[in-house]
């Protein structure tokens, strides 16, 4: 059922007549996943990115997904279309495709919890109605947010047998999926929201549990080594994910954010969009539909009155939804609430990510299982106690309205005109009228039950439509630019000087076109970057930046530089022109120094932003001291060639030997391989470099940010590769958790087959 509601609400996008509008899934999801493809069609694991920020550690990188099993099982059978046009629609499919999956695990919950089929499949449709609004463009939110459900569900049967190792096992792999799916905040948000359950559910059982001291300590002593156990598979599953990606964290900007960087959130006056979609915003990531908070308004006002009519965990659980809608509702305001500033000194993990609008998605999740519980209790109610509950919240929906239209309408502070919100209060009106006369009818019957459902679904239908659709089809959506299509010509004839040049695109086209075009940017549209490579965008000189990573091209506002260029193409558009320009001195991706200085990190930038700083004579290495250490001077022949993302061939002819200094973004996990020296091929010699006391052929970090080899003197090659211990250990951890789990699993099967046949259901 909910496929095939999901595949008529999405009938333009699976019919390929229209795409998702502009934005993060086509400009940022979508150049993942093409270089995803490319990799996996290559047969090499995609660890490294060389299209933006002048090398990005794409593995590492959560939010590539690059484990994420759905997102891998579906590029897998459409491997063969590589077009730009069908890697968007398979995307957009697999969007659809979470969709459902989201109401089918919000039906499995909301079933058991109420025991209720027909109220599970409308919380099921009022939370994947939701998530057509504003979560499918930012894939990595969709796909993680999917999973909530499931693994309370997991938990919730877990929690009731907690000898029963299958189900936290479950759990174990659904939060290991979660993780995967590749938005941190999200998982942070749905972690704390499964703690909180875990506990109530604990809580819970443990009152019905039998009161003697050994079956207390057994009941105890099970529910710790299940949550262990889960923990541990959740843990060894993602090990290929965490390691690299704790160690980037590490490195990046991330690692140090200020309050005022991550505490932005919702206006307060945004929660007017719970009953008013579109008013002022486009999007309204706080609508669940008018007719379904009124059946959480049921659930809520509604529960006494049916006390007895459920179980404890079940009445229970109408009091903890609530808790969870009202906790992240305010968490969601961020500074502009009384309890984000709160979560940032207290909670671990809320003070990395920004954006806490982001914690609407629990809200609206919370309120689809209470409008599953309404659409339980309803029948069940008195008629009197419905029709009291439809008449209070009937009128406070048309007060809500009247008063918006009264204190922010008027005014003229909202995103519409006034002929537009009057149509959409009537039809607001309209809808809190209907929900509340079907309340109010005396009796109950199926009929009733479909529509109001029907009612809560053409709601959301209606409301949500529009919202993801552009006017273009996926062919059209991916037509490269004007402006990336001078870029690829200009590039290419550049690239027989060795390895291309990179650009500097200044914000004329989308960040990551990069990896789409196969052209290498300093930008990227990624929130997870080096933060030192992010100190030579931070009042540094573009010409020093262009000069450390090897810019031969800039893409800009700019008629005229201020270093010597041609202008080789201008694009006008409605408010200015974009300007290509090529430097008259192409700037080396590669390029041998005879002299070092250390310098700690401040001081270092300071240095490379500084005129008076030689670039081509001297080197910087990290050191706390800032001593000058000299050496010969240097010169030398250096050619490169990239012969994979993560693979460079390097050789290097010079009379003295030097520190090499290649325009690359340094991650611990670089290696040198396979070097030879004269011309003869001979192994290179032991040694170290004198002027500081480096290895021959070690990569290390220099300039800042770069990395740097130490070479010998005489005819040196060399393969530069990055490797990182982190993806080759988690590789292992996860392997070996994934096949333990195997085995368990054969093991327990066999065990099965081995009970009598009348053993196997007791």
């Amino acid at each position: 059922m909910y496929a095939g509601l999901a595949a008529l609400f999405h009938l333009p996008i699976l019919l390929g007549l229209r795409t998702f509008p502009d934005g993060d899934f086509t400009h940022h999801f979508l150049p993942f996943s093409q270089f995803l493809q490319r990799e996996a069609l290559a047969g090499r694991l995609p660890i490294w990115n060389p299209y933006t920020y002048a090398g990005h550690p794409f593995l590492a990188d959560v939010q590539a997904a690059v484990f994420y099993p759905v997102g891998d099982l579906l590029l897998l059978v459409t491997l063969w279309a590589t077009e730009a046009g069908a890697r968007l629609y398979f995307l957009q499919v697999e969007a659809v495709l979470h969709i459902v999956l989201a109401g089918f695990f919000t039906y499995l919950l909301v079933r058991d919890l109420t025991g209720n089929r027909g109220a599970a499949f409308l919380a099921g449709a009022v939370f994947s109605g939701y998530l057509t609004g504003y979560p499918p463009v930012q894939l990595a939110v969709l796909r993680t947010a999917v999973w909530l459900p499931l693994l309370l569900w997991t938990l919730f049967h877990a929690s009731a047998r907690p000898g029963r190792w299958g189900w936290w096992i479950a759990a174990g792999v659904t939060a290991a999926v979660m993780w995967l799916a590749g938005h941190p905040q999200t998982f942070l948000f749905a972690v704390y929201a499964a703690g909180a359950w875990l506990i109530f559910l604990l809580v819970g059982a443990g009152r019905r549990a039998q009161q003697t001291a050994m079956h207390i300590a057994a009941w105890g002593l099970f529910t710790g080594a299940g949550m262990l156990l889960a923990g541990v598979v959740a843990l060894g599953l993602t090990a290929m994910q965490w390691l690299p990606s704790l160690e980037y964290v590490g490195l990046s900007v991330r690692a140090d954010t200020a309050y005022a960087f991550v505490s932005g959130g919702f206006p307060l006056q945004d929660t007017w969009q719970l009953i008013l979609p579109g008013v002022l915003t486009f999007y309204s990531p706080l609508y669940v539909g008018v007719a379904a908070l009124g059946l959480a308004m049921v659930a809520i006002f509604g529960q006494r009155a049916a006390a007895g009519a459920q179980d404890g965990v079940a009445h229970g659980g109408i009091w903890f939804f609530c808790g969870v809608t009202l906790f992240a509702l305010l968490a969601s305001y961020g500074d502009n609430g009384p309890l984000y500033p709160l979560l940032y000194r207290v909670a671990p993990g809320w003070n990395l990510f920004r954006g806490q609008e982001r914690a609407a998605y629990l809200v609206a999740f919370a309120l689809s299982v209470l409008a599953g519980y309404g659409a339980a209790l309803a029948p069940i109610l008195r008629q009197r106690t419905r029709a009291r509950i439809a008449t209070v919240y009937a009128g406070a929906i048309i007060g809500g309205v009247y008063a918006f239209g009264l204190l922010w309408q008027l005014p003229g502070h909202t995103t519409m005109g006034e002929w537009r919100y009057l149509l959409l209060a009537a039809a607001t009106i309209a809808l809190a009228t209907g929900f509340a006369m079907l309340l109010r009818w005396p009796g109950w019957s199926n009929r009733r039950s479909a529509l109001l459902a029907a009612l809560v679904i053409g709601n959301l239908f209606v409301v949500n439509f529009g919202t993801n659709l552009s006017d273009f089809d996926p062919v059209r959506k991916t037509l490269p630019p004007p402006e990336v299509a001078a870029l690829q010509a200009a590039v290419a004839e550049t690239s027989n000087l060795g390895s291309p040049g990179r650009v500097y695109n200044e914000f004329r086209v989308y960040e990551d076109y990069g990896m789409s075009a196969s052209i290498e940017d300093v930008w990227g549209a990624s929130p997870l970057r080096l933060a030192r490579y992010a100190l030579l965008f931070d009042a540094f000189p573009l010409d020093r930046m262009w000069r450390l990573t090897g810019v031969d091209h800039v893409l800009t506002w700019r008629r005229e530089l201020f270093a010597p260029s041609t202008l080789l193409a201008e694009f006008p558009q409605a408010t200015d022109t974009t300007y290509l320009h090529r430097l008259a001195k192409p700037n080396p991706r590669a390029w041998l120094l005879g002299q070092v200085r250390t310098a700690d990190d401040t001081a270092a930038a300071q240095l490379l932003a500084n005129h008076a700083f030689d670039l081509e004579r001297i080197a910087l290495l990290p050191g706390e001291n800032n001593e000058e250490v000299r050496g010969e001077g240097s010169t030398g022949a250096v050619t490169l060639a990239q012969i994979a993302p993560a693979h460079l061939r390097v050789s290097v002819a010079s009379e003295t030997g030097g520190l090499l200094l290649v325009a690359e973004n340094w991650m611990p996990g670089w290696q040198v391989e396979g070097a030879t020296c004269g011309a003869d091929a001979a192994p290179c010699p032991a040694g170290v470099w004198r002027p500081a006391n480096l290895p021959y052929l070690t990569p290390v970090r220099a300039d800042l940010t770069l990395v740097g080899v130490p070479v010998p003197a005489g005819q040196v090659a060399f393969d530069l590769v990055y490797r990182p211990d982190s993806v080759r250990i988690g590789l292992w951890l996860a392997g070996g958790t994934a096949l333990a789990l195997l085995l368990l699993g054969l093991w327990a099967a066999a065990r099965r087959l081995q009970q009598p046949a009348g053993a196997v259901g007791r």
